[in-house]
């Protein structure tokens, strides 16, 4: 994670003073002292704290971890794709607004905020995918991609068990 500092590392102590050697960090700022304690600490609250798994009982600690893999799995397919649908929301302002003014000026005005508000927002990411198709080539393999993006995330999103959707859902 933060190999380019490796030759100047120490052990991060944790909350818990626990010894967990596996998070290493060079010399921080107090701001990402601050951004390294707060995951650790959100993940706690959560029940997501992996690297305190031998804290847990012995008969949970595989459903926990089974558990905390799906979280970060299905916090990776919803960043993904909102990455995307962020995009084709751009490919969209620019369409219907232009590239004169940037978006931080748009954003003062009353027609692209109704503009964001409801059509932007209201559009999930395949009506937009296929908006921006209209307009611009896209390459088959990155619309299959896309497809499939959005085709995980209505799996994680509407099964706790994505291994039990059907395989033509999210292929």
């Amino acid at each position: 994670m933060l190999g380019y500092l490796e030759n100047r590392t120490k052990s991060i102590r944790f909350a818990d003073d626990s010894n967990r050697n596996t998070i290493t960090t060079g010399i921080l700022t107090k701001k990402q002292k601050r951004l390294v304690k707060d995951p650790e600490q959100l993940y706690a609250l959560l029940s997501l704290d992996f690297y305190n798994n031998k804290s847990y009982p012995k008969q949970r600690r595989t459903v926990l971890l089974e558990l905390m893999q799906r979280a970060v799995a299905r916090q990776e397919v919803v960043t993904a794709y909102t990455h995307v649908d962020e995009y084709l929301a751009s490919e969209l302002c620019v369409h219907f607004f232009g590239t004169k003014r940037n978006f931080g000026k748009l954003w003062g005005a009353r027609k692209f905020k109704l503009f964001n508000a409801h059509f932007i927002e209201e559009l999930s990411l395949l009506p937009k995918f296929r908006y921006v198709k209209s307009l611009k080539t896209i390459p088959r393999s990155i619309a299959a991609d896309i497809e499939r993006l959005n085709a995980l995330r209505n799996a994680v999103a509407h099964s706790f068990f994505t291994e039990n959707v059907r395989k033509s859902q999210a292929k």
